[in-house]
């Protein structure tokens, strides 16, 4: 999961230092459930270069860690969460989609696909029936991101020499526990300043509970806890910077400081009455390609060179030279005074190759560029992560 936190704080760090950078909105988790699937069907140096990026050991860490990352998200006891009820909904669903040439291993398919990431596979032909796929590819989307999210392609964009599609979609939707619910009423238009100096009037929600907090060096961290649904507890945390153009200072900080990376931080945060608090609504969705930002990182996967590499997830790879890789995720999230929802969908393309600091009065008043995220407190698992720059812009 450290590794996909990095790609995350990478991808913000890119677009707060681009003049039009956008808000920015990803899953770390969705990218690591599509991840570990590659894995898991890995041999030789693709699998060798896979684990050195994700910093495990073997194919066997992974699949436990998948094994424990699906039991969070079906509740920790193999229910779902919409069925326990209490406001909060988290589901996770993969996909697969196998061109009719390359059709999937049986063994591989049965024990890992379905058996550890509970998968759906099809056998399909891109070749000549691409854009029908395609339709297939965004309806399951759809309904896997509730709607949030309709068309992850578009007609005319499938390579007809696709071999394999794997997909995750994960969706979340979570009510503010009752001790922490805003009330619309006190809700109110604020300024909100840009990175550029220039503001913007955007809706504040405030309240007057007990939140845990913390003061950091240059930032500070707010917490905000979901309604509860045993075993699993779920917050979204809000970071900070005490400047008001600190933003990417913050993120090179995240990013290299190994307390948040070990998730630390979240151990310092006490309860306190803030003398001023104010988070801005937002909603807005954002979608970047996975593998750029990894080469920006230093991390070239865009390519297997031995397609053989592969040769336990599908069959025929013989008949390959080459397998070069794409991955793509479009996200989406809103926050208000209910509470959040947010959904990811990740795709990965397989296409075959021919050619502490405690101050003596707390605050914390979101009006400039801030970081969010949402955790799941047990396992750490980070669902979704991203900048807030612009609370009125919707993408």
């Amino acid at each position: 999961m450290e590794f996909c936190t990095r790609i995350a704080n990478q991808l913000m760090l890119k677009q707060i230092q681009n003049p039009f950078g956008k808000n920015i909105v990803s899953s770390p988790l969705s990218i690591n459930g599509v991840l570990n699937m590659v894995v898991a069907g890995s041999i030789g140096h693709t699998l060798k270069h896979m684990l050195g990026f994700l910093g495990s050991k073997n194919v066997e860490e992974i699949n436990s860690k998948s094994r424990k990352m699906m039991a969070v998200v079906a509740g920790g006891d193999g229910r779902s969460p919409e069925k326990v009820g209490n406001g909060l909904i988290l589901t996770m669903v993969n996909g697969a989609w196998a061109d009719r040439r390359f059709p999937l291993v049986s063994k591989h398919k049965e024990e890992v696909l379905k058996g550890i990431f509970n998968c759906e596979a099809s056998s399909v032909d891109f070749q000549t029936k691409a854009d029908q796929v395609v339709d297939e590819i965004n309806s399951w989307a759809s309904t896997a991101s509730r709607g949030l999210i309709k068309e992850i392609l578009q007609h005319g964009s499938v390579d007809p020499e696709i071999v394999l599609i794997l997909v995750n979609g994960l969706y979340f939707k979570g009510l503010w526990d009752n001790d922490y619910k805003f009330d619309a009423m006190r809700t109110e238009k604020r300024k909100f300043y840009l990175h550029d100096g220039s503001t913007v009037l955007v809706p504040y929600m405030t309240s007057k509970k007990k939140y845990y907090y913390g003061s950091f060096d240059g930032f500070k961290v707010l917490e905000i806890p979901y309604r509860s649904c045993q075993p699993n507890n779920f917050s979204m945390y809000f970071f900070l910077p005490n400047e008001r153009d600190g933003l990417q200072n913050l993120i090179g900080k995240l990013n290299s400081d190994s307390r948040f990376l070990s998730q630390e931080y979240f151990k310092y945060l006490t309860e306190v009455k803030l003398d001023e608090f104010w988070i801005p609504k937002f909603k807005f969705s954002f979608d970047f390609n996975v593998l750029e930002v990894m080469d920006d990182m230093g991390v070239s996967f865009s390519r297997i060179e031995n397609p053989r590499d592969l040769s336990e997830m599908v069959h025929n790879t013989e008949d390959a030279e080459s397998f070069s890789l794409k991955m793509f995720q479009k996200a989406y999230i809103e926050v208000d005074e209910k509470g959040t929802e947010a959904a990811a969908i990740t795709q990965f393309d397989f296409v075959l190759f021919s050619n502490l600091y405690q101050s003596a009065r707390y605050n914390f008043v979101a009006d400039h560029p801030f970081v969010f995220m949402i955790r799941e407190e047990g396992s750490g698992l980070i669902l979704f992560y991203g900048a807030v720059l612009n609370p009125i812009k919707e993408d």
